[in-house]
């Protein structure tokens, strides 16, 4: 009987020594897919990332709007845009990994959307 339950405590040992020497590598500076020399569409490319991800919220219960036809306008008028700074944008400032609602979207669609501001925030 104690052979059992010896036999049982080191099986169990050894599991939890396994599953703990799992772990999730995670690149802090992942490389974009995202190719700055090909024009970002808002209407086709950023939008989509507010109907998917976003319009739950922002959905005209908290600023910006971000439903389709009013988004645009939205995000202009409430500066959340700075071409001059498109880093300093806040809407890819709270997109990007860290921000407030980078949990809502990928590392690539924030870079997506920098890009965009970054080629001038067009409506198009």
């Amino acid at each position: 009987m104690q052979t059992k339950i010896l036999g049982s405590f080191f099986a169990f040992i050894f599991g939890l020594m396994l599953l703990s020497s799992c772990a999730k590598d995670t690149l802090v500076n992942e490389p974009s897919n995202i190719n700055p020399d090909q024009p970002v569409s808002f209407s086709t490319q950023i939008q989509p990332i507010f109907t998917g991800s976003c319009i739950g919220c922002h959905g005209g219960t908290f600023a910006p709007d971000l439903r389709e036809g009013k988004a645009y306008a939205d995000l202009m008028s409430t500066n959340c845009i700075d071409t001059l700074n498109p880093t300093n944008s806040l809407l890819y400032k709270v997109m990007a990994p860290g921000g407030s609602m980078a949990n809502y979207c990928t590392k690539d669609q924030a870079d997506l959307t920098l890009v965009w501001i970054q080629q001038g925030a067009k409506n198009n």
